[in-house]
């Protein structure tokens, strides 16, 4: 038997209360006696010792006594098969990229899960465990059991993924569990992380198992792959950014190869917490790109990276005008660009054929009724249509603002040296969004404007690019704009995306379900979500099927924090248990039912012996 509330049982003292009262009332007592000669003879303790005879009425009181202390102590049964907790405790296992480190005693992550089962193995029988893995996403494993196998299986199963961890979240989530908890529980963090670089608000409530001395990291930080939007893959070109994350000199090989086609190796020396680039040119077609770092370091998960180079499908573009230079310096543009087709009509000419065979049609000073299905540019639309409406001309005007938030304003800085001769002042579509201002002494204007209408993207340049000259060196900005606009009209399909660990992506179209992956590691599952979305935790190539429909998703491992894997001197695990922060004590849930019971039999009891005593008392008195 266990008590639940054990300092009731200090009421015990009042047995010896209950004594010195009927003592007190036995030395009180009057008794009329004929001679005092024969009390004489007898030792004062004697007869005050025989005299403390317990009767009926002193035996009830101290059974009621009893009823009412044990029934504060809230007295239950244990036994051989209890299974009611004593404490709980929060184990909380970091799984981020960097505990793949390898040392001397074998991989960081497997260290601190032998630390966790070895823990396990000194909890009581009766402890319940929770278990908290600490990855890009905090994820509750096991909830509070008392079934110690479990926890043991799930920690064989646990393995560090390829991104970063958010232990202040982790940690967050099991203060609150800790919290809410009606036994006292302890937090247990396993991770390579010093105590010092913990959140402050949790620093100090943890006992922190620290792994991980080794600061030997030579890793990938970046793979970029240069390729313009129409280039095919003979001008792509490639940089691998290494970094040696070490307080030494760092030697190795990286290889970069196109699907299993080496194209170069080269060998490299780094210094001490510095970095190297190796630029990669001619590659000889397109398809997915390897870096491969070969060097002696600990950990493996940056050691690779991949890029994608694509192969150019010709963009058709159809160009609706009159007779015009415009016409003829975009018939120059794209004879020198190999991914653009160029064809022209006039407006008289323009038929549903021509744009059933175009993918970007462009109108100059002509917006055509019905509106076509088809990405389209209107540049300089005529003063009448309805599409835009124009309110106006103005002339010398030139760019004071613009979007550089959008794609067709990347990587330049649309400043005209000349003022723009004439353009349109037109009321922007609701549809629509700004790419570039001016302004007039009256009121402020858009010179271009995009978005995405009745399902179709649409751009409008309210210049004459005619007047502007195009392909002249005093427009180079126009130029490139012009480009880069006509880039986002025709969005590319690729069979390939490539994505950085721990983000979330949706991919599509995808036209049927379920959607299938086939990840890095050999798995199969199903995506989930509308459209499909995917969060790689590990680098490496996904591939995505659905009906015939195929994608593939490179995601590469690139995070800098977690490639630095030196950490601090470790200290030995300390626990805290500050009353301030520990739940208040109450019995154990299992046990809670049966102590309810058994106090309620003994204050029944007690009434029952009360009622009883009162009669006796009664009785007596009569």
């Amino acid at each position: 038997m266990s008590f639940a509330e054990p300092l009731a049982l200090l009421f015990a003292g009042a047995y010896g209360v209950l004594v010195l009262f009927y003592l007190w009332e036995r030395w009180r007592r009057q008794v009329v006696v004929p001679s005092l000669l024969l009390w004489q003879a007898v030792r004062e303790d004697t007869i005050r010792a025989r005299r403390f005879r317990p009767d009926l009425l002193f035996i009830l009181q101290c059974l009621l006594l009893t009823a009412l202390i044990l029934g504060l102590a809230r007295p239950y049964l244990t036994g051989d098969n209890d299974t009611t907790a004593r404490a709980r405790h929060i184990f909380v296992v970091d799984t981020s990229a960097s505990m793949q480190a390898r040392e001397a005693r074998g991989a960081r992550f497997d260290e601190a899960r032998g630390i966790a089962l070895g823990v396990l193995q000194e909890l009581g029988p009766n402890d319940e465990v929770m278990l908290i893995t600490a990855g890009h996403t905090p994820e509750v494993v096991v909830n509070f059991t008392a079934d110690h196998d479990a926890v043991v299986q799930a920690l064989e199963e646990i393995t560090p993924s390829d991104t970063s961890g958010d232990l202040g979240v982790a940690l967050a989530y099991a203060d609150a569990a800790r919290q809410r908890s009606d036994l006292p529980a302890n937090i247990a963090l396993f991770t390579d992380v010093p105590r010092t670089q913990l959140p402050p608000a949790h620093r100090d409530q943890v006992t922190v198992y620290q792994v991980g001395e080794s600061d030997s990291n030579i890793g990938i930080q970046a793979l970029q792959i240069f390729q313009g939007r129409f280039q095919d893959y003979r001008r792509a070109r490639a940089q691998v950014l290494l970094q040696n994350y070490s307080h030494r000199e760092g030697h190795g090989f990286v290889t970069v190869q196109l699907g299993n086609q080496p194209v170069v190796r080269t060998g490299f020396t780094i210094p001490a917490r510095e970095a190297k680039g190796i630029v990669v040119n001619d590659f000889p077609g397109a398809g997915v790109v390897t870096a491969q770092l070969e060097s002696a370091d600990a950990l493996a998960a940056d050691n690779v990276a991949f890029g994608w180079i694509r192969p150019v499908a010709p963009v058709r573009v159809l160009v609706v005008s009159a007779t015009t230079p415009l016409v003829k310096e975009l018939r120059d543009l794209a004879a020198a660009t190999p991914g653009l087709q160029l064809t022209s009509v006039t407006p008289s000419g323009l038929t549903s054929l021509h744009l059933e065979q175009t993918d970007i049609a462009i109108f100059h000073r002509f917006v055509p009724q019905p509106l076509p299905a088809v990405n389209a540019l209107y540049i300089h639309p005529d003063a009448d249509n309805a599409l835009f409406p124009v309110v106006g001309d103005a002339t010398a005007v030139e760019v004071l603002d613009w979007n550089a938030t959008h794609p067709a304003l990347a990587s330049i800085r649309p400043l005209a040296s000349l003022p723009l001769q004439t353009t349109r002042i037109v009321t922007p579509p609701a549809w629509s969004e700004t790419l570039l201002w001016s302004r007039n002494d009256t009121r402020e204007f858009p010179l271009a404007l995009a978005g995405e209408h009745n399902g179709r993207r649409t751009a409008c340049i309210t210049f004459d690019l005619e007047a502007e000259r195009l392909l002249s060196a005093d427009s180079i900005n126009f130029f490139l704009f012009f480009m880069n606009l006509i880039a986002w009209l025709a969005p590319e399909q690729e069979e390939a995306v490539v994505v950085n660990t721990g983000d979330v992506r949706a991919l599509g179209p995808f036209p049927h379900r379920p959607v299938m992956v086939h990840d890095p590691h050999g798995k199969r599952y199903a995506l989930e979500g509308e459209p499909p979305t995917l969060v790689p935790l590990f680098a490496g190539e996904y591939r995505l099927s659905s009906n015939g429909t195929r994608r593939t998703v490179l995601a590469n491992f690139f995070d800098p924090i977690e490639s630095d894997i030196g950490r601090a001197s470790k200290e030995p695990p300390r626990a805290f248990s500050s009353a301030a922060t520990r739940p208040p004590i109450a019995p154990p849930p299992a046990a809670d039912t049966s102590s309810r019971r058994a106090r309620n039999w003994l204050y029944a009891a007690a009434i029952a012996v009360l009622m009883l005593e009162w009669g006796v008392a009664r009785r007596s008195a009569s």
